[in-house]
């Protein structure tokens, strides 16, 4: 029994699935260049300015499909790339339906010791293998008939997402003298976690939670797939990908496949897996001589991360505050009182420092393109405390981690070309002017610059080919000097501090505050954390930094000439003998420092590429409605993310009407053109007999339908600061036509009572005649402006706190065919914050107005006119009545009642419950027109309803989307009735594997 229902929700989340898959990242600028490369295996396409990256992207890819599928036992078809050049955001995905790879080949400040395009070579290259190993088997089989959205199916039924990063993560490292997972951090945060608290149960480290803080699936990933394969080889995750390929009709057949290998299922390996990690944090941390140190800031156990402490004067310093229940700001300290004012908050930003002087923050967001979701900016903004203003130094820039002068009147700042040069700008603090470029020795990546206190010179890390190193920079005359030799260990954030550079090194296994002095000599270690410390600054002769623990970093603090530093020598990671082993798995390493890109040939990319069909089946799939009913159905996505085609024939005969399908999407230009087309017929029969005027009428016909709809939009996105802003006006016409048809009007015989005769219990036909039915002629015209503007939420938000939302709806039948008279309308809703954290209050306020059209029929009473069916809802629980003016109230308390982390292992997973009291009013008017004498009458009614909902979120037998349940109770007072209904959603987003 247990089998046949697990089947059924598998069948079930099939659709879904489907639904998810289908993934666009957005359009690039109209105006690019495409151009692109191609090889046996890769087809990369790039905008022209970056073509020598673009080749040695392709380069490495080439150099790479040898071993990046060797513990996988598979090396995959051939597969294209898209590269977003013209973006400052720093990320990579794989995806299918239609499958490719996606490149925003811009590096950002939080990198490990590797060159931006080889990790993403690496970790994109092994998700494409992941993902079309699946192509065998039984699943070879389903892309017959399904295409490309098969193996996506199978890949979000049953690979995990930990394993897919965190296989990903694994490979980057033994796969280079890099990767993640020589990085601490990768371990940091469940390491604190596991000594400090528990080994979280596997469903609440897979699927997270709203009341602990849990590490995201690539940290986890990691650990688990590494240690996984640490203990039982490489084939464990083979066999699983194996099974989940060849037998994807049974039950959990990735888990079948590790316990082919390890003898258990994967929560008995998580279990075990997570012991011996424990084990071996618990013995480094036996080993270790804390250092003492003052807490500045308070333990917050909700989880809040302080970090770049920064002194701006003896008894205050200034942070940026994060956490999974904070929106990002700036706060400033009090180090004596422990006070804490909040500055502002800020908009998007990247994992960066910010910077201060003068009584000026200055830092960097992400602002995207108003049109082009692949054109990102990161921009550079000022905020004087002084006069409390907040001001853009930077427009449409590609600028990362600014730092500001002591005077307070320069900024140092990285800077990355669109052809991925890289070099240091120097900009006047007032306007954001460009005072001077530098350039940088071999294209080496700056990391973190910072001045030193004179204003003379400025320290940084250098991503070279070697590794990471610090130098210093006299923006005077150029010259750089060398302070650290390159190394692929970690180090970041170099600040000048008296006659040392203090940084952040990872030397120990455990990120640690180190110094060097400003010649490059004695390299010393200042700090032992127990999980990481980290970016220093120096006040009132106390050295602060930020150290970690299980419920966020604090910023804690010393006296500078209490430290017991301790002379350092650069040795072996510890962690690299269990890297050694794993690496024992892989064919070797990769050349990717020096590949060669002679043999590569250029040639322009059309934009007209506008077909891609990448998914079919042998049913008609509505993406949108996620349902699945009898016919055929075939989809298309070109590469460049521009044109979006689904066709298909719908063979339920409950939509005879629209049996043929078309949606078309172009989105390569400033306005988006949607265009949708159906037709059909309508099998019509049988008789109907009027025995008022005693005639039978006999139909027998199949007239065809048409529907024609044509929109224009332009979706902008004015997302600033801590707002996320959206316009969209559109216009569009719509066209809707059925044929006329006949049929027979019998005309019974009566005799002289007006009774109609009968011979052999049948009608004795009068006479006939043929009557014409007139088909449906609508031809509309459509507008709205939808706009919005709604402060950022947190993790743990219910609703935005804050926000407007407008949107204006005009709708008319201008152009002959059917009167059907106009609509007009209008929903605002405002967003409140409610009493508690996370609590929200929700209000809207909708109305619409209908100018009748042309009669329909007339009854014996009224007049039937043509009008448009209702913009405005009803209150919950009320069935709504035809109406001609529809004023409605709703508001709603919202906000979060319990997060248990319940779980039922294997059958459910009970994150959240949330919920929200709820009023509700309308009220409805009629204007009926008499039919003889043509007046008119008003009639007016009111409908309100008032109850509650409660919601909980769920993951039940551990499928990857999360599903909201949940139940309606709403009373009726006009009615005195009671209401009740089943709530049910689920959250959807793309199935994409990716770098970060």
């Amino acid at each position: 029994m247990m089998k046949q229902i697990y089947l059924s929700i598998i069948l079930s989340s099939f659709i879904f699935t489907l639904q998810a898959q289908y993934y666009s990242s957005g359009a690039d600028p109209a105006n690019i260049k495409w151009q692109q490369v191609n090889s046996d295996v890769f087809k990369v396409v790039y905008p022209e300015e970056i073509e020598a990256e673009a080749k040695r992207f392709i380069a490495m890819l080439d150099s790479l499909y040898e071993y990046g599928g060797h513990t996988l036992a598979h090396t995959p078809k051939p597969i294209k790339v898209i590269m977003h050049a013209h973006s400052a955001y720093s990320n990579g995905f794989v995806s299918w339906a239609p499958k490719r790879m996606e490149i925003y080949p811009t590096p950002h400040q939080d990198m490990f010791a590797q060159d931006w395009l080889e990790q993403l070579a690496i970790h994109e290259f092994r998700h494409v293998v992941q993902i079309d190993k699946l192509n065998k088997g039984f699943t070879k089989i389903l892309t017959i008939p399904f295409g490309q959205q098969a193996i996506g199916a199978v890949l979000g039924l049953y690979a995990p997402l930990w394993f897919l990063e965190g296989d990903a993560v694994l490979t980057e490292t033994t796969l280079s003298e890099s990767g993640r997972g020589r990085r601490p951090s990768i371990e940091q945060e469940i390491r604190a976690q596991v000594i400090e608290k528990q080994i979280y149960h596997y469903d609440k480290a897979y699927f997270g939670s709203y009341k602990d803080y849990v590490p995201n699936h690539y940290n986890m990933g990691y650990l688990l797939t590494a240690g996984a394969r640490h203990s039982f080889g490489s084939n464990v995750w083979e066999r699983a990908l194996d099974e989940a390929a060849r037998k994807p009709w049974s039950i959990t057949p990735f888990n079948r496949g590790i316990k082919q290998v390890t003898g258990k299922n994967k929560v008995p390996l998580y279990n075990e897996v997570f012991k011996d990690w424990h084990q071996r944090w618990l013995d480094t941390n036996d080993s270790l001589s804390l250092t003492k140190q003052s807490n500045i800031t308070q333990r917050d156990t909700r989880y809040k991360n302080y970090r770049y402490p920064t002194a701006i004067d003896d008894t205050h310093i200034i942070a940026e505050v994060n956490g999974v229940g904070e929106l990002n700001h700036f706060v400033k300290i009090n180090t004596k009182t422990k006070e804490e004012e909040k500055i502002l908050i800020t908009g998007s930003r990247a994992r960066e420092p910010f910077s201060y002087a003068d009584n000026k923050i200055v830092w960097t967001e992400l602002e995207q393109h108003p049109r082009w979701e692949n054109q990102i900016f990161s921009v550079i903004r000022l905020f004087d405390l002084t006069t409390g203003k907040q001001k853009k130094l930077s427009y449409n820039s590609r600028y990362k981690a600014p730092a500001i002068s002591s005077d307070g009147k320069t900024i140092a700042v990285t800077h990355t070309s669109l052809s991925n040069q890289h070099s240091i700008h120097l900009l006047n603090v007032n306007d954001g002017t460009l005072i001077k470029e530098i350039a940088i020795p071999d294209n080496a990546y700056p990391l973190s610059p910072s001045w030193d206190l004179n204003g003379e010179a400025v320290t940084m890390v250098l991503l070279t080919k070697a590794g990471k190193q610090i130098v210093t920079l006299s923006p005077k005359t150029d010259e750089w000097s060398e302070i650290t030799k390159p190394d692929c260990i970690e180090i970041r954030f170099p600040k000048f501090i008296d006659e040392h550079i203090y940084f952040a090194g990872s030397y120990s296994g455990i990120e640690n505050i180190y110094r060097v002095n400003i010649n490059g000599n004695n390299l010393e270690k200042v700090t032992e954390s127990q999980f990481g410390a980290a970016y220093t600054t120096l006040s009132d002769n106390q050295l602060i930094y930020q150290n970690y623990t299980s419920d966020g970093y604090m910023l804690v603090s010393k006296e500078i000439r209490n430290i017991q530093t301790m002379p350092w020598k650069i040795k072996p990671l510890p962690i690299e003998p269990y890297i050694n082993k794993l690496q024992e798995d892989e064919k070797g390493l990769p050349n990717l420092k020096d590949v060669s890109t002679k043999g590569y040939q250029a040639k322009k990319y059309s934009k007209w590429n506008l077909f891609n069909f990448h998914s079919w089946a042998p049913a008609f799939v509505n993406v949108n409605e996620a349902t699945i009913t009898p016919g055929a159905s075939i989809m298309s996505q070109n590469l460049l993310g521009t044109t979006f085609i689904t066709a298909g024939y719908n063979a339920d005969q409950q939509y005879s009407r629209e049996k043929f399908n078309l949606k078309l999407s172009y989105q390569a230009w400033w306005p988006v053109f949607d265009l949708e087309l159906k037709a059909g017929n309508e099998t019509i029969e049988g008789s109907y007999t009027n025995e008022t005027n005693w005639y039978e009428n006999v139909i027998d016909a199949k007239p065809n339908h048409y529907l024609v709809d044509f929109k224009m939009k332009l979706p902008l996105n004015y997302s600033r600061g801590k707002y996320i802003r959206s316009i969209q006006p559109s216009a569009g016409i719509s066209y809707q036509k059925s044929e006329d048809f006949n049929y027979e009007r019998n005309y019974f015989k009566l005799d002289e009572n007006g009774i109609p005769i009968k011979e052999n219990e049948e009608y004795v036909i009068d006479y006939s005649e043929t009557i014409t039915y007139e088909g449906i002629d609508i031809k509309s015209t459509n507008y709205s402006f939808f706009a919005y503007n709604l402060l950022r939420s947190t993790q743990r938000d219910v609703a935005s706190r804050w926000g407007q939302v407008l949107e204006l709806s005009y709708r008319n039948t201008p152009f002959g065919g059917w009167d059907y008279g106009s609509i007009l309308g209008i929903h605002s809703r405002l967003y409140f914050p409610g009493i508690g954290r996370h609590h929200a209050i929700r209000i809207d306020n909708d109305w619409h107005f209908k100018e009748k059209g042309e009669i329909h029929k007339s009854g014996e009473t009224y007049n039937h006119h043509l009008i448009f069916s209702d913009y405005v809802r009803f209150p919950r629980g009320v069935n709504g009545i035809v109406n001609d003016d529809l004023y409605s109230f709703k508001g709603d308390y919202m906000m979060p009642l319990l997060s248990p982390d319940f779980n039922i292992p294997g059958l459910v997973y009970l994150k959240r419950i949330t919920t929200n009291l709820f009023y509700d009013f309308s009220q409805a008017t009629q204007r009926l027109q008499y039919t003889e004498t043509k007046d008119w009458i008003t009639n007016k009614y009111n409908f309100s309803s008032l109850g509650t909902e409660i919601r909980g979120e769920l993951h039940p037998f551990r499928f990857v989307f999360p599903i909201s349940l949940g139940y309606r109770y709403a009373y009726l007072p006009e009615s005195k009735e009671h209401y009740h209904e089943v709530l049910f959603s689920m959250g959807l987003s793309g199935i994409i594997v990716g770098n970060k």
